[in-house]
C-alpha cells in the first residue's frame, strides 16, 4: 500500500513551482535587497497565492479521490452518512428552498429527480457518479474551519482531534499557519500593498503547510479505509 495518496503527491509537485518564485526571490534578496525589493515582493507575492491556490487544490482532490473510491468499490449506500448526499445534491435542494412559485418549484423538483434522484437511497451501490464538482461547491478560501467542514461532509467528525494528536506540540503552529496563509492571500487579492512575505517567512510557510498536508493525507486515507475502502 502506498504511504500516501494521488493527492498529495500531485501536490508536493505542484509546490515546486511555488518554490520556483521564492528561490527566484531569494536570489535577488541575497544580490541587492534593496534595489530588488519591487520584484523579491511580487515574487514573493505569487508564492503565497499559488501555495494557498495549491492547498485548495488538495483538499478538493482528496474529496474527489474519496467520491470515486465509493463508485469502484461498489460501497453501499447504507454506510454513507446523510450530509454526504445533502452536499452532493444542495445545489438543487438550495434552488428548490428559495424558490417560492409552485409551478417553477415543481420543475426543479423534477430537475432534481431527473439529474440525482436515483441516487437518493440507502441501499446498494450509487447507481451513477456522484458530481465532484457539485460537492466541492462552497469550499474556497482553504482556512481551517473550513477544511475541517469540507471533511465533515463525508461524516469524518473526528478530524480535528486526529491531526491534533498526529501533530502534538506543533497543532497550534501549524493551524494558525494555515489561517495565516489564507489571510495574507485575501489581503493580497484584495490589492493590500502591504501584504508580502520575506523569501524566508515563504519557506517557513511552505514546510508548515506541507507537513499539514502531509498529516491529513493520512489521517484522511486512514479513516475511509476503515469505514469505506482503499485510498491509496
Amino acid at each position: 500500500m502506498a504511504r500516501y495518496t494521488t493527492a498529495y503527491s500531485s501536490f508536493i509537485q505542484r509546490i515546486d513551482e511555488v518554490e520556483i518564485l521564492r528561490k527566484s526571490a531569494a536570489k535577488k534578496e541575497r544580490k541587492n535587497a534593496v534595489a530588488y525589493s519591487n520584484e523579491i515582493n511580487a515574487l514573493s507575492r505569487g508564492a503565497i497565492v499559488l501555495l494557498s491556490s495549491h492547498l485548495e487544490a488538495y483538499v478538493k482532490e482528496l474529496g474527489e479521490l474519496a467520491i470515486d473510491s465509493l463508485i469502484l468499490s461498489n460501497i453501499d449506500r447504507s454506510k454513507i452518512p446523510e450530509t454526504f448526499f445533502y452536499h452532493v445534491s444542495k445545489s438543487f435542494i438550495d434552488e428548490i428552498k428559495d424558490t417560492s412559485d409552485s409551478k417553477k418549484l415543481a420543475n426543479k423538483i423534477f430537475e432534481f429527480i431527473v439529474s440525482d434522484g436515483s441516487m437518493w437511497s440507502k441501499s446498494g451501490p450509487f447507481p451513477q457518479q456522484p458530481s465532484s464538482e457539485r460537492f466541492n461547491r462552497g469550499f474556497s478560501n482553504p482556512a481551517y474551519e473550513k477544511i475541517k467542514a469540507y471533511f465533515g461532509r463525508f461524516g469524518y467528525q473526528t478530524y480535528q482531534s486526529d491531526i491534533s494528536a498526529k501533530l502534538q506540540g506543533n497543532y497550534l503552529t501549524v493551524i494558525n499557519m494555515i489561517n495565516h496563509l489564507v489571510d495574507v492571500r485575501n489581503k493580497i487579492a484584495h490589492g493590500d500593498p502591504s501584504a508580502t512575505k520575506t523569501p524566508g517567512e515563504v519557506l517557513d510557510i511552505i514546510k508548515l503547510i506541507r507537513v499539514f498536508c502531509m498529516v491529513t493525507d493520512s489521517n484522511f486515507a486512514g479513516w475511509w479505509g476503515s469505514n469505506y475502502c482503499k485510498l491509496r
